[in-house]
């Protein structure tokens, strides 16, 4: 009885460039930025309270710089 051996193959693998991957911390930043204007123009607008607005952003913004500054940087290849 005859056996059939495998031919070898007739393309080669081609090389795909990898998918575009999204910050999610850069989107999580800008996202707590606008809840962070949202909330200190409600402290301002409904009580005039200027101390409370600023520590609502100055807060939010010494949240987004800690995390932004100790994260990886993503990778690029």
């Amino acid at each position: 009885m005859r056996t059939f051996t495998p031919q070898a193959p007739k393309s080669r693998a081609k090389a795909v460039e990898p998918a575009e991957t999204i910050d999610w911390l850069a989107i999580w930043a800008l996202s707590l930025a606008l809840c962070a204007i949202a909330l200190a123009a409600i402290a301002f607008f409904s009580i005039g309270d200027k101390m409370g607005a600023s520590f609502i952003l100055a807060a939010a913004a010494g949240i987004i710089g800690a995390l932004l500054h100790w994260s990886a940087p993503p990778a690029h290849e």
